[in-house]
C-alpha cells in the first residue's frame, strides 16, 4: 500500500478505559439464522451498558443496509462482507469497547481471518449459538427458512448451503436450554473477566500484599519509630514503608487505576475540585498496616488490607495478616479463601487461585453467637448492646483490625457491630469483600448498603457484618 502511512492516536488505552470502563474485546457470534444471536447480542450489550461499560453491537442483517450493501451473498461477498464487520470491530473495540458482532459466518476460514485481524487489538472470543436447524426453522422470526424451504432462497446456510459447526469455540451457547438472560449474562462475565482480569488483578494485589508483610516484620522484629497524626491515632515506620511497597507496585503495574490510601492525602483533583478516582476505571483502597496499635503491643494482630473498588463496589479484596503468614482474598462472584503466605507469593502471586479446599463460608449459627469486638477501641454502644442481647450471645471475641471480619468470613465468629464514623473505607474494603463473599451480609449499622470509593470516605454510619440474616442483634435506641 503505497504513499499510505497510519496516523497512530496520542491517546492511550488507559485513558480510554477511565471513560469506557471496557478494555477492548470482540465477541464473534456464529450460528445459524434464527439461532438467537442478534437477540442475545442485544440484551447483552443493554446489560453492559446499564452496569457502566461501553458496549456496541454489530449486526450482520443491519451492516448490509449501509457499510456492505453493495455486496451480495456470492462466497466471494460473503468473505469480503465479514471481513470488513471484523475491520469494524477491531477499530470500534481500539476506541475502548466491548463489541459483539452477529455474523453467521459459515466456515471456520472466515472466523479464523476474523480472529487474525482484531486479535493484534483486543480479545477475542468466538462465541457459538448452538441452536439446531430444525428449531431454528420452526423459530424462522423473518420467514427465511419458509422461504429456502420452498427453493426461493438459494444457497441459504443450514438448507442448501453448508454451515461449519466450530470446532474449538470459546464459549458455547445453547439456546435451547438457557434463556436469552441467562445467555447475556455469561457473555457478561466473560467481558467482565476481559475488563477487570480477575487472576492478573488478585495475583498483583497478593504479591503487594505479601511484599508489605515482609517490610512490616523487618520493622516489627526489630526498633521503630512511632508519632502521632492529627487525630491522636499512631504512625509507625511500619506504615509508611508497607504503603511505600504497594502503592509503588500497583503504580508500576496498573498505572489505569487510582488509588485511596490511609497514608497519602486524598489531593488528586480535577479542574473542577473533585477527586480524580471518583471518575476512573478503578481505585484500590488501602490500609497498609490495619492495627497500628496491635503492632506497637506486638500481639500479632495487625493486617494489610486491599481492596479494589469500581462502579462504587468493592470487587476484590486481599488481607495479609503478617505474623500468623496467613493470606485471606476474594473476588465478587468466585467467592473468599484463606491461604498462607510462602516465599513464593511475593514474586509469583498466590500459586492456585480460587482452590477448593481453601474457600471459606460463615457459620450458621444463629443463637448461642459468637461476636467480635474490637480490642483497641472499646465503645459503650457495643457495651450496651452486649448487656441487651445478652441471652443470645454464647461468646465474645476481641481481636484487632479487619481480622474480626477474617474471623466472620471463615465460620470461627458470627457477627461484628460498630457505631459512628471511627471507621474509613479503607479499614472496611477488604473484610467487605471478603465477608460477603464467605455468605455474610456488610452494611452499615442500618442495614443499608455501603457506597465504595466514596468522596468522603468515613464510614458516618458505622457497620455491621451478619453471618445470618436470623444473627442481628435488637439495637433498638443504641446510638
Amino acid at each position: 500500500m503505497a504513499n499510505i502511512t497510519p496516523y497512530l492516536s496520542r491517546v492511550e488505552g488507559r485513558d480510554r478505559l477511565r471513560i469506557t470502563h471496557s478494555r477492548p474485546v470482540v465477541f464473534w457470534m456464529t450460528g445459524l439464522s434464527g439461532s438467537g444471536k442478534s437477540t442475545i447480542a442485544s440484551a447483552f450489550e443493554a446489560r453492559c451498558i446499564a452496569e457502566g461499560h461501553a458496549a456496541f453491537m454489530l449486526d450482520g442483517d443491519t451492516v448490509r443496509t449501509g457499510l456492505c450493501a453493495g455486496l451480495g451473498f456470492s462466497p466471494e461477498d460473503r468473505s469480503e462482507n465479514l471481513r470488513r464487520i471484523a475491520e469494524t470491530a477491531k477499530i470500534v473495540a481500539s476506541a475502548g469497547q466491548i463489541v459483539v458482532v452477529c455474523a453467521i459466518s459459515p466456515d471456520q476460514a472466515s472466523r479464523d481471518r476474523a480472529r487474525e485481524i482484531i486479535s493484534p487489538a483486543a480479545d477475542f472470543y468466538e462465541v457459538y449459538v448452538s441452536t439446531p436447524v430444525e428449531e431454528c426453522a420452526r423459530r424462522d422470526p423473518k420467514g427465511l427458512y419458509k422461504k429456502a424451504y420452498a427453493g426461493e432462497i438459494p444457497s441459504f446456510t443450514g438448507v442448501s448451503a453448508p454451515y461449519e459447526v466450530p470446532q474449538k469455540p470459546d464459549i458455547v451457547l445453547d439456546t435451547v436450554n438457557a434463556s436469552v438472560e441467562e445467555c447475556a449474562g455469561l457473555l457478561f462475565g466473560y467481558a467482565m473477566d476481559s475488563a477487570y482480569r480477575p487472576d492478573f488483578l488478585l495475583s498483583e494485589m497478593a504479591k503487594a500484599a505479601a511484599r508489605a508483610s515482609a517490610a512490616i516484620l523487618e520493622i516489627y522484629n526489630g526498633q521503630y519509630e512511632v508519632s502521632f497524626k492529627e487525630d491522636a491515632s499512631p504512625l509507625t515506620t511500619a506504615d509508611t514503608a508497607s504503603n511505600k511497597v504497594i502503592t509503588e507496585h500497583f503504580r508500576s503495574v496498573f498505572p489505569e487505576y487510582d488509588i485511596l490510601t490511609e497514608e497519602e492525602d486524598d489531593s488528586d483533583r480535577d479542574a473542577h475540585g473533585i477527586p480524580k478516582r471518583l471518575n476512573g476505571c478503578g481505585t484500590f483502597i488501602i490500609d497498609p498496616l490495619d492495627g497500628t496499635k496491635e503492632f506497637i503491643n506486638r500481639n500479632g494482630e495487625f493486617c494489610v488490607s486491599i481492596g479494589f473498588a469500581d462502579h462504587h463496589r468493592v470487587m476484590a479484596g486481599v488481607i495479609a495478616v503478617p505474623a500468623r503468614g496467613l493470606l485471606y482474598y476474594a473476588y465478587e462472584g468466585r467467592g473468599a479463601y484463606k491461604t498462607v503466605i510462602t516465599e513464593d507469593v511475593a514474586e509469583k502471586g498466590i500459586a492456585r487461585l480460587f482452590a477448593e479446599e481453601e474457600q471459606i463460608h460463615v457459620s450458621d449459627r444463629t443463637e448461642g453467637l459468637r461476636i467480635t469486638a474490637s480490642r483497641s477501641h472499646g465503645d459503650k454502644q457495643t457495651e450496651a448492646l452486649l448487656e441487651r442481647n445478652k441471652d443470645r450471645i454464647g461468646d465474645i471475641l476481641t481481636a484487632g483490625s479487619c481480622l474480626k471480619g477474617c474471623l466472620i468470613a471463615e465460620g470461627e465468629a458470627d457477627i461484628h457491630y460498630r457505631w459512628g464514623a471511627f471507621m474509613k473505607e479503607w479499614d472496611t474494603a477488604g473484610m467487605e469483600i471478603l465477608c460477603r463473599e464467605a455468605g455474610a451480609s456488610f452494611t452499615d449499622i442500618n442495614g443499608n448498603p455501603l457506597a465504595a470509593n466514596r468522596a468522603d470516605p468515613v464510614n458516618r454510619n458505622g457497620f455491621r457484618i451478619l453471618n445470618r440474616p436470623e444473627a442481628a442483634l435488637d439495637v433498638c435506641d443504641i446510638k
